[in-house]
């Protein structure tokens, strides 16, 4: 494939798929070594490649059969790129562990991973004390979307965030933040590489991410949304059930239903009106001086 030239050679990553008896979901992984683009601020990395989740053999094995015209299995396959430290002589492999993590919600849950969407981790990724612990999605500015014989696959990339850049998607949306991440020096570059070293938010690296962050709040609002409701139950008699006397009888006093105030109903009413603009918890204040602690 033409797009893989400026790789210098592939670490393939054996591993056993559930198909094998294995525990893993994914039938492979790839790694390769990217040279990066210094002069456009893309840093030397490893490039992660899953194969499985769309179709690879076309014979019904894992996925439906759906024809050239329709996505190839789930539609997508995991792309994440590391920055490679001038240490490493080989890639590391907690990236798989990751991408086969996310790869099983998928199979089990048939939920498809998009461009813009974020995964809430609450961890570091690699388990370290890096303060990367979250994950934005974006096509891989590489490899984009290709068409194969058993249907299209776009290439998403996994994106490592910290917490107030995750907040930011969540109170805005992804794919915002993510175009202001490629504006930030040392935020990855254009290509988004994750560096797990990374100490500083996209906020503190350029203090007026956090006023673009803002208007966009303004004047786009949120593309998530949230509902509020109140729950209550009771214990209910069925004989009065039966006859009809539980709720045709005002008078009868066999059973008490909850239910909510007019003025708790307005309450809510103001709320979804609003929607999240006004709801949005104030991200952490920006330093005015980098912060080097991770």
């Amino acid at each position: 494939m033409s797009r893989l030239l400026f790789y210098l050679w592939p670490f393939p990553l054996f591993i056993v798929s559930s198909r094998l008896g294995g525990p893993d979901p994914l039938d492979y992984i790839s790694m390769y070594a990217n040279a990066g683009d210094s002069e456009d601020g893309i840093p030397a990395h490893w490039h992660y490649i899953t194969f499985g989740l769309s179709d690879l053999h076309g014979d019904g094995r894992v996925h439906q059969v759906t024809g050239s015209d329709s996505p190839s299995g789930f539609g997508f396959e995991l792309t994440f790129r590391l920055k490679r430290e001038p240490e490493d002589t080989a890639p590391p492999t907690w990236p798989a562990a990751l991408m086969h993590a996310l790869a099983k919600y998928v199979f089990q849950s048939e939920n498809i991973l998009y461009s813009g969407d974020h995964v809430s981790w609450h961890s570091s990724l690699d388990n370290s004390e890096s303060r990367i612990q979250h994950m934005l999605m974006f096509t891989d500015p590489q490899l984009g979307t290709v068409q194969t014989p058993y249907g299209s696959v776009t290439f998403i990339q996994i994106v490592g965030v910290c917490s107030e850049e995750l907040q930011a998607a969540q109170h805005w949306n992804g794919p915002g933040v993510i175009d202001l991440m490629k504006t930030v020096q040392g935020a990855g570059g254009h290509w988004l590489v994750t560096d797990m070293r990374r100490g500083e938010t996209i906020f503190e690296l350029d203090p007026q991410m956090q006023d673009a962050v803002d208007h966009g709040i303004e004047m786009e609002g949120s593309n998530l949304s949230g509902v509020s409701a109140r729950c209550a139950w009771v214990e209910i008699d069925l004989a009065a059930l039966d006859d009809g006397r539980l709720f045709g009888d005002s008078k009868s006093d066999t059973c008490s239903v909850p239910h909510i105030t007019d003025e708790e109903s307005n309450e809510i009413k103001a709320v979804l009106m609003k929607g999240l603009l006004n709801t949005k918890p104030v991200l952490p204040p920006i330093a005015n001086k980098h912060i080097n602690d991770m």
